[in-house]
């Protein structure tokens, strides 16, 4: 729905630019997830056995080795288990991105309730306890208190969806009276008997456990509490610009991630300091940063659109489920998230992989410092993609604002769909760079558009429920495009099969956009 090209003029226009400043700085922090691709090199090596192969064996003193090390005939073998390790960590990523989607439709219902600032609170603190517990789990102790809390959230969460669901229930109902205490009793148990069976046993299953349930799961779920309340407030106070100012908040969650990739950043730290106290200070930075963006956030005196030109009513999240548009918009959200993620979640060990192939081809013998040169201009790739991340979130946001929504769906979707479809077959620096920009800018409209589209159908009055549930497509679109690259990966040793499968996606939803646009005329109608 096209709107004005600037920032109208407003009641209360200093306190709604209050409200985008304190927007740009959660989501900021919040975007430090996009970065997920620099922690598996060193978690490889601080949670699994080393691999070598039967002549490295053969050329170092056997007292030197490890027992627990992996032994493989040569180095086509060391690469596949290579790749089944950090297969394995990436999990980390797909949990965190998992429980994100999945939380927001809690968060979107407490947001439309208790206003924007509690909700981000809590997830400023669920994201930073998430990441200081993983940061500390070199102490045995650590394992006991982070199994306690993270069963202690499922119960929570499980509480929440009951009360969610099945709340408005006849409480005279015994199976609804005791529901609660039901629940509790079990999560307890179980806990209880997984704690003692478990952990401290299972040797590196308990640091990777732990990992999927700290950054995975926790900060996940820190995540989706904290990320929808700034885009439905700023919904709110800027009616008539939608596109644009979800574009300029979400920018900041694209911008997190550039400082992973930096030297003189994450990235630079972790070399310096380790992987673990990394976690603690962004542990730290996570619940101070989001809290400070948190306070500044609040919703406008009326909800109601200062313009009279949205014609669809208000719609609660029920209303919703029922409306055929909400899964043309969820398939269209699943397969542009789906492209990004699957690329964000191996971008650095894929451009730098890439490298190293073409190196080889070209007949080149590279040594192990040379190689490893060559996996760190990865991180280049990392940054460019966090860069154009966030530039995309606020060029197709603004374009959608003054084109339209429909046509901006088509050309971002088809653009996307012609890098997934060359981006296995680039193997030089300028190509990986390119590459991974563009991805990275059609990845990032996809996060000013649809909850700009959510709320051109369903509403703003709702938007943090409804946004919620069409952001499930994102939680599920990461479980499935990490998957789907690890298991091309280690099946055919490429990732080109995945991106064509991602490709096709976006096609489809390229042409889904139209059919949306002819369903919202009719309703309107």
């Amino acid at each position: 729905m096209p709107g004005s090209s600037s920032l109208s003029p407003q009641p209360n226009k200093y306190k709604r630019f209050q409200v985008l400043a304190g927007a740009i700085l959660v989501q900021l922090i919040l975007g430090t997830v996009y970065g997920y691709s620099i922690f598996w090199e060193p978690l490889t090596a601080d949670i699994f056995p080393v691999v070598i192969t039967e002549a490295q064996q053969a050329a170092q003193n056997s007292a030197e080795i490890a027992e627990t090390t992996i032994i493989v005939a040569n180095n086509a073998e060391m690469k596949v288990e290579m790749a089944k390790q950090q297969g394995i960590l990436k999990y980390a990523f797909s949990i965190c991105i998992l429980s994100f989607a999945t939380v927001m439709v809690i968060a979107g219902r407490v947001q439309d309730v208790k206003g924007p600032t509690i909700p981000a609170i809590i997830g400023a603190l669920l994201m930073g306890s998430g990441f200081i517990y993983a940061g500390l789990m070199t102490n045995a102790i650590v394992f006991y208190l982070a199994h306690a809390l993270f069963a202690g959230v499922v119960t929570l969460l499980v509480l929440m969806l009951f009360d969610t669901f099945l709340g408005h229930l006849d409480k005279e109902s015994v199976i609804v009276r005791y529901a609660p205490m039901s629940i509790m009793t079990t999560c307890i148990v179980a806990s209880i008997m997984l704690g003692n069976q478990y952990v401290g046993k299972i040797a590196e299953m308990d640091r990777l456990l732990l990992l999927w349930g700290t950054i995975g799961f926790m900060a996940g779920a820190g995540i989706g509490f904290a990320y929808v309340c700034p885009i439905a407030a700023l919904v709110k106070w800027f009616p008539e610009q939608k596109g644009l100012v979800s574009g300029i908040a979400v920018a900041g969650f694209g911008l997190g991630a550039y400082l992973f990739s930096q030297k003189w950043g994450a990235l630079g730290y972790i070399s310096e300091q380790g992987i673990f106290p990394f976690f603690i200070i962004h542990g730290l930075v996570c619940i101070v940063g989001i809290t400070a963006g948190a306070l500044l956030l609040c919703n406008p005196p009326s909800t109601e659109s200062a313009s009279n030109k949205t014609v669809l009513p208000d719609s609660t999240w029920q209303e919703t489920l029922k409306n055929p548009a909400f899964y043309l918009l969820w398939l269209m959200f699943f397969s542009g998230a789906m492209a990004g993620l699957m690329v964000i979640g191996i971008i650095k060990v894929f451009a730098g992989e890439q490298l190293v192939t073409a190196a080889s081809e070209a007949g080149k013998v590279l040594t192990a410092p040379e190689t490893s040169a060559l996996m760190l201009k990865g991180a280049a790739a990392v940054g460019l993609l966090a860069i154009f991340n966030a530039v995309g979130r606020i060029v197709w946001g603004f374009l959608s604002d003054k084109i339209g929504r429909t046509p901006t769906f088509v050309a971002m979707f088809s653009l996307q769909a012609g890098v997934m479809f060359f981006l296995a077959g680039m193997k030089t620096e300028a190509a990986l760079s390119i590459g991974a920009a563009l991805v990275g800018f059609n990845f990032g409209g996809n996060f000013a558009l649809f909850p700009s589209a959510t709320a051109d159908f369903f509403g703003a009055k709702h938007l943090g429920a409804n946004y919620g549930w069409v952001f499930t497509a994102y939680g599920i679109a990461g479980v499935v495009g990490i998957a789907a690259g690890n298991f091309a990966k280690v099946l055919t040793g490429s990732y080109a099969a995945a991106f064509t499968l991602a490709a096709a996606l976006c096609l489809l939803s390229a042409g889904l956009a139209i059919v949306l646009q002819l369903m919202q005329k009719k309703q309107k109608e």
